[in-house]
């Protein structure tokens, strides 16, 4: 599905400039006016569905944009400037070359050619040196922060976590649209949710695809000590 987020504005009535927060908002309010239980007979609830899962998609898309970029998509960078000709290519744009202009970039005493390429070559060394003690940084890191159960992903600690008890259009609205639907339980890679009457009754966040939740599992099937970390 194409990531046609000018649709995305259009439906929540918003301006690519505007802010998460207001994105947040009107999604939710449009997530409420597409529910299901608003629409009573059959077309309409299809219609309704298919429309909040495009939506829905298109959100996600926009959240996971802006959490690389740090804006939405199609606002306008802040502090973007246009980029400044060179001399150079100035002056070839004005007419041929003349001898002054020749003398101007170049110069009477202008170094050997060995020069520049020995301090190219040099800055690509140090990049290349800079890249792999990164790697291998990350590499030593990787495993041992899987093992204390972090997460590699810094979550935002004023983003909504799923509940017990929500209903479906609010864990789509915080999760996104499943992989997988069958008997009340939808599947997001190796972590699931569970539904019971429309509500939300049970969860599993395994990595790599954790669910955004405050613990693996609910607080009160892990003090009972029956939850079964790997799915129903």
């Amino acid at each position: 599905m194409s990531q046609d987020f000018a649709l995305l504005y259009m439906q929540l009535g918003l301006h690519p400039d505007c802010s998460l927060e207001d994105l947040k908002r009107a999604y939710r309010v449009r997530v409420a006016e597409l529910h299901p239980d608003r629409h009573l007979d059959r077309t309409a609830s299809d219609e309704a569905h298919d429309a909040l899962t495009e939506l829905t998609a298109l959100y996600s898309g926009a959240i996971r944009f802006h959490r690389l970029h740090g804006r939405l998509p199609g606002s306008t960078p802040r502090g973007a400037a246009a980029p400044r000709p060179a001399s150079g290519i100035a002056s070839e744009s004005n007419g041929p070359s003349s001898p002054s202009r020749t003398m101007t970039t170049t110069g009477r005493n202008a170094p050997p050619s060995a020069t520049p390429r020995i301090a190219v070559l040099s800055v690509l060394v140090l990049v290349v040196v800079m890249v792999v003690l990164h790697w291998s940084e990350s590499t030593q890191l990787a495993p041992q922060a899987e093992a204390n159960g972090a997460v590699a992903e810094v979550a935002d600690p004023n983003a909504p976590r799923l509940e017990l008890g929500m209903e479906e259009a609010a864990v789509v609205a915080i999760q996104g649209p499943p992989e997988r639907v069958q008997d009340g339980v939808w599947n997001y890679g190796s972590s699931w949710v569970r539904f019971e009457d429309g509500h939300l009754a049970d969860w599993a966040s395994v990595p790599p695809n954790r669910l955004l939740v405050p613990t693996p599992r609910p607080v009160r099937q892990e003090e009972s000590g029956d939850a079964d970390v790997f799915g129903p």
